[in-house]
């Protein structure tokens, strides 16, 4: 499996995301229950190239078995979508083009996102969005869950993903 993880983490082999000072993609396999272990081998770039496309086609499996909360605001108008799981392979969901193809037919052609914490994902159309309102949650997120991932805001489009920025003034 191919999954995302804080910089702070350093598996033996990764990369960071396009834009990324702080968010990791790296090779692991399942260990007991939730549980997933950073892949401790050696990869060739060609291996690397297969192993991403393997790991994309299983998250896209796992992405159809998802079901986003979806929050509305008083006028019944959907301001963001967030996804809680507990499988550790579900925040790579984000890295697939049907990630992007089913967010778009909710807030439009680009998106952004951002992944608090390993168990949570939160997605927002890139205008008029309610993210300032959402700050708060996805910082709690962060700093109170026993697996964070990363404070950066990732925008999505039909280009791919890359870091854009921060929901915490802090990280820098």
């Amino acid at each position: 499996m191919l999954l995302l993880g804080p910089s702070f983490d350093r598996p033996p082999i990764y990369r960071f995301l396009p834009g990324s000072k702080r968010t990791l993609l790296y090779p692991a396999r399942r260990g007991k229950g939730t549980d997933a272990v950073p892949f401790d081998g050696k990869l060739s770039p060609a291996e690397w190239d297969l192993f991403v496309k393997t790991a994309r086609e299983r998250s896209s499996l796992l992405l159809s078995t998802l079901n986003p909360t979806m929050v509305r605001d008083s006028h019944g108008i959907i301001q963001m979508a967030v996804i809680v799981s507990e499988d550790p392979l579900a925040t790579s969901c984000i890295l697939t083009t049907g990630f992007l193809q089913r967010f778009s037919a909710i807030f439009g052609p680009e998106l952004l996102v951002a992944v608090p914490a390993r168990n949570r994902i939160y997605v927002f159309p890139k205008l008029a969005n309610s993210l300032p309102s959402a700050i708060g949650s996805m910082k709690d997120d962060f700093l109170i869950s026993p697996m964070p991932l990363s404070t950066e805001i990732f925008e999505l489009s039909r280009f791919g993903l890359r870091a854009i920025g921060s929901f915490d003034p802090d990280a820098g």
